[in-house]
């Protein structure tokens, strides 16, 4: 009999563990003490490493202020290599890329978020991740698959394949231009074409699928509306020959069995790590299976690896250059043009918050010159930006408070369906009972990378 044990991570989004020398405070820290992007590795040393392999399930590359600075400010420039040239320039070995790479991950979906800059960004990731990098249903215009569709491991003589996919609802979650010269095509169909594929080749088939769970796993009723966005349940209600699937995006926790194949969603900034573990007789036939979740709180992830390795990491990561970078000035001057350009929105107010969360710069400051990390503060996680609409007596009185701005020498008219519409990421100026919405939107990723000049904070 042998024992096969598939360990799961999903949307750690850049998160680091505070052994690497960050301090708890610190805004990429992974939080409760977890251990971020190094809790697969935490988890496989702990628990063993023998016939095991280690996904993750996308939500790698973007979501920590560190993510931004590793893809805005290369943190090592001795990393850079020479053309191997991809749809995002010359291809450069991430420092993310660097730790999944020593971590030992053995196959990597993409998700929602790892698309925040373009394809090309996990292009220039492929030379160094190969066929690790794996998903079904992302193709180029002309109809071409991007990345693998699959991988196919052996372990102990033992077949497996791991099956990568992205939520379809990709387009309605990122910028258009991030989106524009791919296809995402369905998930679910997609994913059956793959199990079609692979079914008979293999003995385990293992998805690592970017999307939540809809449905209660046990009985299928709703959990919430269905957008296509998550479609967890539906993927092995409908498809016959998945094993295992990995799942996330909704950074929530479960773990169980449905439809005879098991499942586990770990969470978020690697706080947990999904656990799938199968007993397979001589004829490689399913025995037994359980899932289950592994916490990463009370584990060091430095005794995952070797010194050499840890150091290498450091290296990599480059902190106190980090700390600089976070330290260093942004201009936001351009923030309300760059909201305005972004959602047609012309009325706002922002309020930037230093360290300890307290308002000093309202809409109408003079200095166009804050921190990095006070820009990052500035916005309720994650990255809200809330949408009022008020009448024009209400509007009238605030603008004449300076509690409201707006682009353009002109004063904005009313809304074509009535009222006036400010964005702002300070709720608490405003009425609640005129909320009209509010967005997870990363605008603290996509203002400095596509507007602010980080560059000028390299040493």
């Amino acid at each position: 009999m042998t024992t096969i044990t598939i360990l799961g991570t999903s949307d750690i989004h850049g998160f680091l563990p505070t052994s690497l020398g960050l301090e708890p405070t610190d805004i990429s820290a992974a939080s409760h003490g977890s251990a971020g992007i190094l809790s697969g590795a935490a988890i496989r040393h702990a628990h063993g490493s023998e016939h095991t392999l280690l996904i993750d399930a996308g939500d790698y590359y973007f979501g920590s202020p560190y993510a931004t600075f590793a893809h805005c400010v290369r943190a090592n420039d001795t990393q850079t290599t020479q053309p191997a040239q991809t749809d995002g320039g010359s291809a450069f070995l991430s420092p993310l890329t660097k730790s999944a790479l020593i971590c030992g991950y053995d196959a990597m979906a993409p998700g929602n978020h790892d698309f925040d800059h373009g394809v090309g960004v996990l292009r220039a990731q492929q030379p160094f991740l190969g066929e690790k990098l794996v998903c079904c249903n992302v193709f180029d215009l002309s109809g071409t698959r991007i990345f693998p569709a699959y991988r196919i491991l052996e372990l102990a003589d033992v077949s497996v394949a791991v099956i990568g996919a992205v939520t379809g609802a990709l387009p309605q979650l990122t910028a258009f231009a991030n989106t524009a010269d791919i296809i995402v095509d369905d998930a679910v169909q997609c994913i059956a074409d793959a199990v079609h594929e692979v079914r008979k080749q293999v003995d385990l088939v293992i998805l690592a699928y970017h999307g939540g769970i809809e449905r209660d796993m046990a009985d299928g009723r709703p959990t919430q509306y269905d957008t296509g966005e998550d479609q967890a349940y539906r993927i092995l209600d409908s498809i016959q020959g998945i094993d295992g699937m990995i799942c996330g995006h909704q950074h929530r926790t479960a773990y169980g069995e449905s439809h005879g194949a098991l499942y586990v969603q770990p969470g978020y900034q690697g706080e947990f790590v999904g656990a799938m573990r199968f007993e397979l007789e001589a004829d490689h036939s399913i025995r037994s299976q359980s899932a289950s979740l592994f916490d990463t709180t009370a584990l060091d992830p430095e005794h995952a690896l070797d010194v050499q390795s840890n150091l290498a990491l450091r290296e990599a990561f480059n902190l106190p250059r980090y700390r600089r970078w976070l330290e260093g000035p942004i201009d936001v001057s351009h923030f309300a043009q760059y909201v305005t350009d972004k959602t047609g929105i012309r009325s706002y107010r922002y309020t930037w918050r230093d360290g300890c969360c307290k308002p000093f710069e309202t809409a109408r400051s003079t200095s166009p010159r804050i921190s990095v990390e006070t820009f990052k503060r500035s916005f309720p996680s994650p990255y809200a930006l809330s949408v009022f609409r008020l009448t024009e007596e209400e509007y009238q009185a605030l603008a004449e408070r300076d509690i409201i701005a707006w682009s353009g020498s002109q004063h904005p008219r009313p809304e074509t369906l009535g009222g006036y519409r400010v964005i702002t990421n300070d709720p608490q100026a405003f009425p609640a009972y005129r909320l009209e919405r509010c967005s997870v939107d990363n605008v603290f990723d996509e203002y400095i990378a596509q507007v602010a000049d980080s560059t000028r904070y390299a040493a």
